[in-house]
Parts: structure tokens; C-alpha cells; sequence
């Protein structure tokens, strides 16, 4: 039997009605609940449409820096590439591609992936395109003859393709520091945080920084050596020819446990050497590189060594070549700060991205001029500086104005002797080192020159030939310029026009996409 409590308490017609004061704030937080999401939505529509008209009204990007780059051009109407959907499809790509702004876009997205992506293991490597491990029947290990008529040219085995970007005496006659053979680690206590390989270059942190590193996978360097035995050949036997290659960084900051997928490039330096006529003078600086690997002799967000190891480099070759050299101490140093070069724009990799560099470069402390001509040795400009503008995103653009350009550089050094050095763009960060070491300077570009190299030499009166280009150039296809520039225009005179006046060009601009 229920009692009159329980009845009560079951009866809801017995229960008091709520209190108004109750119904009222429920029914106010019910109205700004309502009213909050009204005016999210309004928020997010203005913010929606904002950002739409901005995007159509505000000028669109043309070049990419960090991408080194032209992004996509409006497409042309035709009624055949407007059926076709070709017309459309490109509209949307330039609107895409185009977007105001770029690249500070293309740096936050990067960000956002950094920040919210998963986190990498300490231990794992992504492989993304064709790497094979190193075996030992690489053709780095074993030299073959190499004739040494202009005849010859022995094809390449460059190996892994990767990103472009790209009579004297024997190696052990050469007053150089002996080579101790595969390069020790430099961080040998330094734990590897993380790894990754993306389209062949190694992203890793090391040292507490990233790093990006292509990976060199050998080759037989026979075309090279081919056209350097080809110019010993056909200049006069008083004109020094040397042969000093660069090495790329992987030669020394590829972790232990993963040297098995790049080659040693010391011993494919030595390889290419001895190939050599005996009349041409080799350096391989690997080991003089690596006595300072634990400073920052290379970029890590560029594929280009730091001045800093393009100076070790430059002493390494006045020293074999007997010439005075002048102490770093002596420079004035000058610093891009924030720089962030090829291996970001390659990659894209948020890690590199996250930790930029600072790319010092060096002014010599002595007096010098320079004369700018175009690749068919016409007169340009003339300058007192072989420096140009600062740009982060292309640091090396500062040096002798790109790679477009001849450059002469004439010093106060009264030793007689005349520099040509042959080279990519790994050459650019050594030319300044050699004012104190040289009374003129010629430098050209082996991609881009249009005179005759024998000429060159010949009619200029150069009295030592450097080859600095880097390993790439060593065991790819750009080795093929070099015999190129050889045959080219064959017998002609070379004659320094300036100072005849000539048609005067202006220095490239700040920031030009490579």
C-alpha cells in the first residue's frame, strides 16, 4: 500500500511547477546559443567571401623563389582547347598555380603539415623514387684507360639520376694532404633524430639542424677525363691543368649506417685521376674538406657548400699551385640571414623550412675590378665588386652575378700568373679567395660559354686552368660541355674587347627565378 509521501511524489500534477527563474536563464542561453551560431556563420560566409575577392582582385604571383620557378601562365582560348577541356583545365591550373602570394602560402601550408603531421620515427627512412645500395663492382672502384685523342669519348654511368638543380704529375706527386680514405662521421656521438630520402636527397637532423643531402651514386667520370686530356693536348705544355672536384656534402654528413647507399667520393675522385694524362695536375680536397667537417663548410638547405668550405677549398689550391694566399682573418664577413635554398625548394620539406640558415659569405681585403661580359665574351658592365644582391631564397645569386656572366677580375698581385677557372656553380664561392693569389682572373661557366676554350687560353695568356665543378658535373652529363667548348668555334682569335665601348647591359635583378 502506498503511502501519501510516495503517492505524492509519483503524482506529477503534485509537483510544484518550476521556478521562473529557472525557465528564464534556459530560455536566454537557448537564445544565445542561437545567436552564436548565427554569427559564426556570418564570420565564416564574410571571412569565405572576403578571402574569394581577394584572391580574384589582388595581383597574382608570376615567379616562385622558393620554388625556383615561372608558375603557370593564363592559357590561350582556342575553340579546339575549349572542347577539348584543355582550355578550362589550364584556367584552373593558373588560378591555382597563380594564387597572390605563393609563396607564403606554399611556407604556411608546409608549416601546417609540420605542425599537425605525424611524428616521425628516430629510426625510419623513407625511400621515395629509384636508390639502390652502393655494391661493390661500382664503377668508382676500378679506373679504366681513358684515350686521349680528340676522338674519344667514353660514355657515362652516372648512376641514380638525381634532382637538377645539375705533362704535371700524378695525385701522390701533388703537395697535398694524403687522402685517409672513406671520411669519418663528424657527429660520431651526435644522435640522428630523424630521416627521411625524398626523390634522392636525404633530409636528416643532425647536430641539433636539418639537413638536405643529395645522394651520389658514382660513375665512371670517362668523359670528363676524356675532354681534360683532350685540352692538355691542345694548349702549350708551359699552361697548368688542374683538376680539383668538389664534393658533394653526403661525402660527409651521411649517417654510418646509411654511407651503403651513397658512393665514396675520395675514392671516385681518384679513380677519374687516373685516368688523367700525366701532364694534368689533380687535387682531390676531400681530405682537407674533412678536417673542418665539424664547421659549417656546407649549407644545409642548399646543395652548395658555404664560402667557409669554398675557402678551404681555394687554399688547398694555392697551396699546390705555389702561389700566396691570404688568411681569412683578412676578409670582411657578410651575412643572409634566414637563407633557405635548393634542397627546401626540391623537397618541400617542412623540417628544412622550420630551420633556415645563415650564408656568410666572404669580401676580400684588397683591391680588385671587375669587367662583366656575356657568354660570347662581349663587353657587359665593369664593377668594383664581385657581389651582388642578397636574396634568401637564392643565396649563391650574389656571387658574380649568376652563371650567366665571363667575369675578369685584375688584382694588384704582381706574380705573372693568369687564372682561368672553369666551372659550375659550384666554382662561384672560391673566385674571390684567389685575389690575392692571382695578377687576373678569368671565370666562365662550363654550360654557357660560346668561345673557343683553346683559344681562350691561348690568346689571353693564361697561365693555370682550374677545373672546379662539382661531383655531379664529374660523373654526369655536363662533363659533355667540356669537350664541347673545346671544338666549338675551332681556330678562332679570342680578343678582350674591353675597354671598347660595346652595348652595356645592367646587372641581373634582385631575385631572378634560376
Amino acid at each position: 500500500m502506498e503511502t501519501p509521501e510516495i503517492k505524492h511524489m509519483r503524482d506529477p500534477s503534485s509537483q510544484p511547477p518550476p521556478q521562473p527563474r529557472r525557465r528564464k536563464k534556459a530560455d536566454r542561453r537557448r537564445v544565445l546559443s542561437s545567436r552564436m551560431s548565427v554569427l559564426c556563420l556570418l564570420v565564416l560566409v564574410l571571412a569565405f567571401a572576403t578571402t574569394s575577392v581577394l584572391l580574384l582582385v589582388l595581383p597574382r604571383s608570376t615567379k616562385s623563389l622558393i620554388e625556383k620557378r615561372d608558375l603557370a601562365a593564363f592559357p590561350k582560348f582556342t575553340l579546339e582547347s575549349y572542347f577539348s577541356g584543355d582550355f578550362t583545365a589550364g584556367v584552373a591550373t593558373y588560378y591555382d598555380d597563380t594564387v597572390p602570394n605563393h609563396d607564403g602560402f606554399k611556407n604556411l601550408g608546409n608549416s601546417f603539415k609540420r605542425l599537425f603531421g605525424l611524428p616521425k620515427s628516430d629510426n625510419s627512412v623513407q625511400f621515395v623514387g629509384k636508390i639502390n645500395k652502393i655494391t661493390d663492382d661500382n664503377p668508382t672502384s676500378e679506373p679504366t684507360p681513358v684515350p686521349m685523342n680528340n676522338d674519344s669519348s667514353a660514355g657515362e654511368g652516372s648512376g641514380t639520376v638525381l634532382p637538377a638543380g645539375a705533362a704535371g704529375r700524378r695525385m701522390d706527386a701533388v703537395p697535398a694532404n694524403p687522402d685517409p680514405g672513406p671520411t669519418a662521421d663528424p657527429f660520431p656521438n651526435q644522435e640522428v633524430e630523424g630521416k627521411d630520402i625524398i626523390e634522392n636527397i636525404m633530409i636528416i637532423k643532425q647536430d641539433g639542424h636539418w639537413r638536405g643531402m643529395e645522394m651520389f651514386a658514382g660513375g665512371s667520370g670517362d668523359a670528363y677525363a676524356s675532354a681534360l686530356n683532350n685540352l692538355r693536348q691542345k694548349v702549350d705544355p708551359s699552361v697548368n691543368i688542374w683538376s680539383m672536384p668538389a664534393p658533394l656534402p653526403c661525402q660527409f654528413y651521411t649517417p654510418e649506417e646509411y654511407k651503403e647507399y651513397v658512393a665514396d667520393q675520395s675514392q671516385c675522385f681518384d679513380s677519374v685521376h687516373q685516368k688523367l694524362d700525366p701532364a694534368i695536375k689533380p687535387l682531390n680536397i676531400c681530405s682537407a674538406l674533412s678536417a673542418h667537417s665539424e664547421e659549417p663548410i656546407y649549407c644545409r638547405t642548399d646543395h652548395h657548400w658555404q664560402p667557409l668550405g669554398a675557402y678551404y677549398a681555394a687554399q688547398a689550391f694555392a697551396n699546390a699551385a705555389g702561389v700566396p694566399f691570404a688568411d681569412i682573418s683578412t676578409y670582411t664577413s657578410k651575412k643572409i640571414e634566414n637563407s633557405m635554398g635548393t634542397m627546401y625548394s626540391w623537397s618541400k620539406s617542412a623540417d628544412l623550412l622550420s630551420d633556415p640558415e645563415d650564408f656568410i659569405y666572404y669580401l676580400p681585403g684588397v683591391p680588385y675590378s671587375a669587367v662583366y661580359y656575356d657568354q660570347a665574351f662581349n663587353f657587359s658592365w665593369d664593377d668594383d665588386d664581385l657581389f651582388g644582391a642578397e636574396v634568401p631564397e637564392d643565396p649563391y645569386i650574389v656571387y658574380l652575378g649568376g652563371d650567366q656572366y665571363i667575369v675578369k677580375i685584375t688584382t694588384d698581385v704582381q706574380n705573372g700568373r693568369k687564372l682561368l677557372v672553369m666551372k659550375d656553380s659550384y666554382g662561384n664561392a672560391t673566385v674571390p679567395f684567389y685575389t690575392s693569389s692571382f695578377g687576373e682572373i678569368y671565370v666562365a661557366d662550363i654550360r654557357y660559354m660560346e668561345r673557343n676554350l683553346v683559344s681562350m687560353i691561348r690568346d689571353l695568356g693564361i697561365t693555370d686552368v682550374v677545373f672546379t665543378v662539382s661531383a655531379f658535373s664529374v660523373v654526369g652529363d655536363n662533363a659533355n660541355y667540356i669537350q664541347a667548348i673545346i671544338d666549338q668555334n675551332a681556330g678562332e682569335s679570342v680578343t678582350d674587347p674591353y675597354p671598347q665601348p660595346g652595348p652595356t647591359t645592367a646587372p641581373p635583378a634582385a631575385g631572378a627565378v634560376d
